[in-house]
């Protein structure tokens, strides 16, 4: 239950002031699966081919619009790494890419909402967010010397910088109507002047593909909150784990039939997992869960701008580069919503959001395989009006059903052979389930009874109840008292019982799937194969034993320098890498740093003057962001008290040393922000 009224103290699902260790603490990121192979990472270059190379493990026929790869074109973005294109950004633009299409049949690779990758030429480097199971969260890495030439580097990013926008610890997108990408016409006709596709992606383009990346960004921001409750919401020691059971059992019923629901009326429902689970949450969260929020404020940099003939200037250009404050996702942004569990929906939730951790090739086959099986089976029947119709070349028979569990309308076609069926049934409710339109399909047999195959158009999946017993087909039979009725048998095979058990046996031979870990496709889905004598496909992600060592950004142990020490203690941990943005002004020796600082010193002391305004009047968001210094209250004002002032003595101390008078803090914050000398890449 989604709830906009403040709870009394809900618990973020993500929270942004704690970002969690830069190097996977178990497992690795899709990235580095996608590009590893025996023991090598390899980047394809150019831009071009890594897409190629990303899409040959996706199926495009499940892809929106037939597409596997969405990606827009950003030429005057928020990214890290925007001023890198300066002047000319619009030679450069940023490329966003999100993968939002199952895997082919043979990949092991999950990649729908899971694999994220921003590039910017101009700098040379490609920013990547994929997700890691085994660790229940998405990892940020940066590809530098990503050109012609280069030998690409693959290191895992500082996840305090990628959170301080990331909030959601995942990709984030702007809202409608995404006035930054080539989706505006203003920002496609200035591209237009430069060519017609950057990189194979085409300047003229519809909604739909950012419409796309919005979505799978929403989809993937909910990942974190499906694996709180599968490992938290269940609980810990006794029980949890027949929980966990029952849940991943619930969700494959789910899986299997579309979603339509699962089986809500065993004991195993009531007492094993619904019980559970909701007392084990309200103990855990008895004021609800904070939502990460995965959208950022739609930007129109080109608002009212009319697009020049012979090219932007310069100024004008660095001018609509600059971010302002309402627009910068530095700036702390309030959950989506507070959910606070109830009884049906905490179970509902979990299990929906399960079932986007299970790709459909997966169900595909899990299909097949039980339509093998020999299972129970029975059946129910209904008396129905039949509305016989001659009509040319075929007979229309239109069906009304209503009786005890079943309620069936639709309209069934005979060929002039009497044999061929065709069709769709429009509606059918029998029991517990609502199938919606079915294709029907079949034949008759020499007494006239016909017998009826029934299909969903758009799946390869066989039509489920809820607990995912499958509706085997229809056989109607003419009415013996020759009134023109029929009697339809509903036929039910019961192959959820078959699942369950499965399930079970997974359980007995490796309980170890269903403890203390997060939800793990690539653990459960072989053993689930396995167990049922499916040949699994190429499997992915669980061994790193042929990967090499994951790099990370590395940082400058702190000079023991007194002036210093207040910018290493407050600013170090996202400006003292080896990466260039944000600008790495605390890198190298105690000389590079006091340069560095004292060539920033403008911006730094326009950043820090941000705290002296209300936060709805800060034209930029302040450094370091509050949220991720998780400064409020008490440490707040011990903040603008103590350390503030430390680092304006110290700043105005390493620029004097330098020879350069640093004006003062009314006359830098007077100045637009883009105007200020721009920060370099230590050196």
């Amino acid at each position: 239950m989604l709830s906009t009224v403040a709870a009394a103290d809900p618990v973020w699902v993500v929270d942004p002031g704690s970002p969690g260790s830069d190097l996977p603490p178990q497992g690795r990121s899709l990235f580095d699966h996608l590009t590893t192979s025996n023991g090598q990472q390899s980047i394809p270059y150019p831009f071009e081919q890594l897409v190629v190379a990303i899409s040959t493990h996706l199926d495009a026929g499940t892809a929106y619009l037939g597409q596997p790869v969405k990606q827009v074109l950003i030429p005057l973005g928020r990214s890290l790494q925007r001023e890198a294109a300066a002047p000319d950004f619009f030679r450069s633009p940023r490329i966003v890419l999100a993968v939002d299409a199952e895997p082919s049949s043979g990949a092991g690779l999950l990649l729908r909402d899971r694999l994220f990758i921003g590039y910017l030429e101009a700098a040379d480097v490609l920013e990547v967010i994929s997700y890691n199971e085994q660790a229940a969260r998405f990892e940020f890495q940066v590809v530098r010397d990503y050109r012609a030439g280069g030998q690409p580097q693959v290191s895992y990013a500082r996840r305090v910088v990628c959170m301080a926008c990331h909030q959601n610890g995942a990709p984030i997108f702007a809202r409608p109507l995404w006035d930054e990408t080539n989706v505006s016409r203003d920002v496609a006709d200035r591209l237009k002047q430069l060519g017609n596709d950057f990189h194979g992606i085409p300047v003229v383009t519809g909604v739909d593909i950012a419409y796309a990346i919005d979505n799978a960004t929403d989809r993937a921001n909910a990942f974190a909150l499906t694996q709180k409750l599968w490992l938290e919401a269940c609980g810990f020691g006794e029980g949890a784990d027949d929980c966990r059971r029952a849940l991943f059992d619930r969700t494959l019923q789910s899986a299997l039939n579309g979603g339509r629901g699962f089986d809500r009326v065993s004991d195993s429902y009531h007492g094993t997992l619904r019980a559970v689970m909701s007392r084990r949450s309200l103990q855990a969260w008895p004021d609800g869960l904070l939502i990460p929020d995965a959208d950022i404020a739609n930007r129109k940099p080109l608002a009212g701008v009319a697009t020049p003939v012979g090219g932007d200037d310069a100024d004008g250009l660095r001018q609509r580069a600059d971010v302002d404050g309402r627009s910068e996702p530095l700036m702390p942004r309030p959950a989506a919503a507070v959910w606070i569990p109830g009884d049906e929906d905490l179970v509902e939730r979990a299990v929906e959001g399960l079932t986007q951790f299970i790709a459909a090739a997966d169900l595909e086959r899990i299909d097949r395989r039980l339509a093998q099986l020999p299972v129970a089976e029975s059946s129910m029947r209904v008396e129905c009006n039949a509305d016989r119709t001659p009509a040319d070349g075929y007979e229309r028979i239109k069906l009304l059903c209503q009786g005890g569990d079943i309620v069936l309308r639709g309209l069934i076609r005979r060929d002039a052979t009497g044999n061929t069926l065709s069709g769709r049934v429009r509606s059918v409710r029998i029991a517990d389930t609502e199938f919606g339109a079915l294709s029907v399909g079949g034949s008759a047999d020499d007494t006239g009874v016909l017998h009826i195959t029934l299909r969903y158009p758009a799946s390869p999946l066989r039509p489920r109840f809820a607990n995912a017993d499958t509706l085997a087909g229809l056989t109607l039979h003419r009415s013996s008292a020759g009134d023109g009725r029929v009697a339809v048998e509903v036929h039910r095979r019961h192959e959820s019982a078959v699942l369950s058990d499965t399930v079970d046996q997974v359980a007995g031979q490796d309980g170890a799937l269903f403890g203390q870990h997060p939800f793990r496709r690539a653990a459960l889905m072989p053993a689930l194969f396995d167990a049922l004598g499916i040949t699994a496909a190429d499997g992915c992600c669980i061994s790193n034993d042929r990967m090499p060592p994951p790099r990370v950004a590395q940082v400058t142990v702190p000079p023991d320098d007194t002036v210093l020490a207040p910018f290493f203690k407050v600013c170090g941990a996202c400006h003292r890498s080896d990466e260039p943005f944000p600008p790495n002004f605390l890198a190298g020796n105690t000389d590079q740093v006091r340069r560095t600082v004292a060539h920033c010193a403008e911006r730094i002391q326009y950043r820090l003057g941000m705290w002296d305004l209300p936060s709805s009047q800060r034209p930029k968001s302040p450094m370091p962001p509050q949220h991720a210094g998780s400064l409020e209250g008490t440490h707040l004002a011990q903040w603008t008290n103590g350390l503030l002032k430390e680092l304006r003595q110290a700043l105005s101390g390493v620029a004097t040393a330098a020879g350069s008078s640093l004006p003062s803090r009314e006359q830098t914050l007077a100045r637009p922000y883009y105007t200020l000398r721009r920060c370099l890449p230590a050196g």
